[in-house]
């Protein structure tokens, strides 16, 4: 009863409206008095009286939290959760804290199931364990008012949990299964996260070794991109097209991926973009064409993206990369102490979980071997060929795990 006084109280103050101006022939200024200050129970008829004088539901009066705290938290929140992971400090931790108060006071709307779903993603990533009780809470909300685009796309972030696990054909199957449930269901998502599904299933038929519906997937992708006009995923698919071609050796899908990397780098005068396009071509001569020369051209190149990137961002972490690349083409042009010291400083970086990273990443290892054998350490070179090969066994067949095994044989040797 209190509760509901202090309800109308806060809203009429909010909308500047004085008792006169809210009492009328059903509700006297006297009565109004003592319904806000908990000292009579308003009978639903009143409340209804009160909510249409509000312009509110009268579900929102008898609410523990009002509308307008959630708006004001909602959108304190969203602004946390915008900045980019890369530069992440405290967001998730902030987040968490704002939000976990309202937690058991939160009644059905959207403002309530969006802030149930930013906590659980927030409370996920920083490994709480009361999660999923959250999520749960958001995607039952979202479905009960009909927001499906918005409880589909959590589906795809628990599908992706496993992915995460690295327990590929289980997210795969999964996020297949909850797709074909919506569509049985008559379910119509819209065309952002229909996208998101296409992208996110072709990246998982390449994560259990189905390249070719990985292509498809992808290709109808792009296809439905460029029929909806709408680009927000296209660079992604670009980039994963491009090394797609790159591992099954189409020069033609290489060249014509890479030039649409490097178009959208400078149409959107996106760095990162034109960055990663001088990875991709340093890698490709790195690992496939073994023109160590021009590797080094691009990836200097790359590393001096990387340092423009760096001012904007201090938490950027593609020096690593520059690391991997540069000290496989020293140790191709003979340079095997600067190679050795370049590839001993990288590490595997934690955020890496598709096969195709983890499994160039892996390479480090045998390409630390490479080293060790030529400088005469066998018993060092045997141990990193090793490793490469009990990290990549798991893996699905790609060139990387091909190298990766020919290198133990070739030291064994």
């Amino acid at each position: 009863m209190e509760n509901i006084g202090l309800r109308i109280r806060q809203l009429r103050k909010e909308q500047k409206l004085t008792l006169e101006a809210l009492a009328g022939k059903k509700l006297t200024k006297g009565m109004l008095s003592l319904i806000e200050n908990g000292k009579a129970q308003p009978s639903m008829e009143s409340l209804s009286y009160i909510a249409q004088q509000l312009g509110v539901e009268t579900t929102e009066l008898m609410e523990e939290v009002s509308q307008s705290e959630k708006r004001s938290v909602l959108e304190e929140v969203e602004k946390l959760y915008k900045v980019e992971f890369s530069n992440l400090t405290d967001e998730h931790s902030k987040i968490v804290q704002l939000i976990e108060p309202l937690l058991d006071k939160l009644t059905i709307s959207y403002e309530s199931a969006r802030l149930l779903e930013i906590y659980s993603r927030c409370a996920y990533n920083l490994n709480r364990d009361n999660w999923e009780i959250s999520f749960a809470q958001a995607q039952s909300m979202y479905d009960q008012l009909h927001l499906y685009n918005q409880s589909a796309s959590l589906t795809l972030f628990k599908g992706l949990i496993r992915f995460n696990r690295h327990e590929y054909q289980e997210s795969l199957d999964f996020i297949l299964h909850e797709h074909e449930e919506m569509k049985r269901k008559s379910i119509q998502l819209d065309a952002m996260t229909t996208l998101d599904y296409l992208y996110i299933e072709s990246i998982l038929y390449s994560a259990v070794g189905n390249y070719d519906l990985a292509r498809f997937k992808m290709n109808e992708a792009i296809s439905y991109s460029k029929e909806k006009k709408l680009f927000y995923r296209i660079d992604d698919l670009y980039r994963f097209a491009c090394f797609q071609a790159i591992i099954n050796g189409d020069e033609g899908d290489r060249r014509y991926y890479l030039h649409k990397v490097r178009q959208y780098g400078e149409f959107a005068e996106d760095k990162n973009s034109a960055a990663i396009a001088e990875l991709l071509e340093a890698h490709y001569y790195n690992s496939y064409a073994l023109d160590y020369k021009n590797a080094l051209i691009y990836i200097e190149r790359f590393h001096e993206l990387v340092k423009e990137l760096d001012k904007e961002n201090p938490k950027n972490e593609d020096n690593n990369h520059y690391r991997l690349e540069k000290g496989k083409a020293l140790l191709g042009l003979g340079f095997i102490n600067e190679a050795t010291e370049l590839l001993e400083a990288y590490i595997v970086p934690v955020y890496l979980h598709h096969p195709y990273d983890l499994s160039m990443a892996y390479e480090v290892h045998s390409y630390r071997a490479l080293c060790y054998s030529q400088l005469g350490d066998m018993d060092q070179a045997l141990e990193e060929a090793q490793l490469g090969v009990d990290l990549i066994t798991p893996m699905p067949d790609t060139p990387y795990k091909k190298f990766i095994n020919q290198t133990l044989a070739q030291i064994q040797n």
